[in-house]
């Protein structure tokens, strides 16, 4: 079956007209039903796409390839957009189709010497500090207030927290004046001049508490973060555990041994988020000491020398069991939460953090915390990246090697895609069992 798709792109002085894809008949069929090709078929469609792509240039250029992902996910969507189990378009929605065309190109090519004088060096993005918000920089007042009746309130406030600490937050003017004052915490922490999280807390201690900070994450982002992860940690926590035990022999010696720690030992409800970001730290390779720090006692700054990247500390003898929790970021702890609060209440300050303060992702962990953003607390967007680093530690030998700033970190989609196809396939073959 022959799809002609008129399209036009310059690629150096080439222009690339009319391209025509020849796509496999059952192509239709898949889009018609809404179900998933299988992998035969993929690389069926990617090796035809290339073939004739490559008709026109033998080595097109990364914005080639980007225009016809484009067309093709906008043609077809049901069978190539990248989607969210909620039906949401996984940042652009072409980043896998892209990614695929273009290994496919590299593959074919790989025996070529490529042209130096063909590419020019590209410029990388730099880092959007808004960064999936919707309200990061407020440009009007609430109604009737001006910057010196603000000025007022954040002196209030700084007074109430000195003689009736962190606890004050739950009392309704506290929230009402956070509410007002909301503009002016933006105007600080965005302030050109990057001030240190010590310098932000002293200004604004009500911000270092779990309401405090859920409710400003709330207005930069339009999500409860608190509802959502709470929700979202067990569910899709299920989902990933269930991906990883009903494959052990799959799956190296790190991430069997967890797998057994968690089948003898049961996990509860409010653990399950807990034992699949361990999971998932181990399937990327990632330490967990990146994420997580351990004690056994108080108070943490006197005893060790904290890490300057955010973590999450659990007091206890073991991640898995922890009782107590606190967030800590440029070497001191930040915030520490009440006894009651369980780990999605702690994670869900502790990913806070990242936005309301502007931090950016630890490159030791960028993997997990895009996953975390991505698939628990559904944040698509579709260009900048919270992670600007231009060095990584290679997992393989431990030495500094370069790091290509992505939009979308592929290691995050991969496994989406994976646990997507697992749980379509899983779910076929207990249909054929019911028949």
């Amino acid at each position: 079956m022959l799809k002609a798709v008129s399209w036009s792109v310059f690629s150096g002085v080439v222009e690339l007209k009319y391209l025509f894809i020849f796509v496999h008949c059952s192509l239709v069929d898949f889009h018609s039903n809404c179900c998933m090709q299988s992998q035969e078929e993929t690389e069926l469609i990617q090796r035809t796409v290339v073939e004739a792509m490559q008709v026109h240039c033998r080595n097109p250029k990364r914005a080639s390839f980007e225009e016809v992902a484009k067309i093709i996910v906008n043609r077809y969507p049901q069978t190539f957009a990248d989607f969210t189990e909620k039906g949401e378009r996984l940042g652009c929605g072409h980043y896998s189709l892209l990614r695929s065309i273009k290994s496919r190109v590299e593959h074919v090519n790989r025996d070529n010497i490529p042209n130096s004088n063909a590419t020019s060096p590209k410029k990388v993005r730099c880092l959007v500090d808004s960064y999936g918000y919707i309200n990061w920089q407020p440009v009007e007042f609430p109604e009737g207030e001006m910057p010196a009746s603000l000025e007022k309130k954040k002196h209030i406030l700084l007074t109430i927290f000195n003689s009736q600490g962190p606890g004050a937050v739950e009392r309704p003017d506290v929230d009402d004046y956070m509410c007002l004052t909301y503009i002016s915490q933006c105007q600080l922490i965005n302030r050109c001049r990057l001030l240190s999280v010590a310098e932000i807390q002293e200004q604004w201690p009500f911000l270092f508490t779990r309401k405090g900070l859920s409710n400003h994450f709330h207005k930069l982002t339009g999500i409860d973060i608190s509802e959502r992860l709470s929700q979202a940690l067990i569910t899709k926590g299920r989902r990933i555990i269930n991906y990883f035990s009903s494959q052990k022999l799959k799956w190296n010696l790190g991430i069997r041994t967890l797998i057994q720690q968690i089948e003898s030992e049961g996990v509860l409800t409010n653990k399950v988020g807990t034992a699949a970001i361990l999971l998932m730290m181990k399937y990327y390779k990632e330490d967990e000491d990146s994420l997580f720090e351990t004690s056994t006692r108080m108070p943490l700054e006197a005893e060790s020398n904290l890490s300057s990247t955010p973590r999450l500390i659990m007091l206890g003898q073991r991640l898995m069991t922890a009782n107590c929790w606190m967030v800590s970021a440029e070497g001191r702890v930040i915030v520490e939460l009440d006894k009651e609060n369980i780990c999605a209440d702690a994670m869900s300050v502790f990913f806070g953090s990242f936005y309301v303060l502007n931090l950016e992702y630890q490159e030791s962990a960028c993997a997990t915390l895009e996953l975390i953003q991505r698939f628990f607390v559904r944040i698509n967007p579709e260009e900048g990246t919270k992670c600007t680093s231009k060095v990584r530690t290679s997992r393989k030998t431990g030495t500094t090697v370069k790091r290509k700033v992505v939009h979308i970190n592929p290691h995050a989609t991969t496994f989406l895609q994976r646990l997507t196809e697992f749980e379509w396939r899983t779910s076929n073959e207990n249909c054929f069992c019911h028949l």
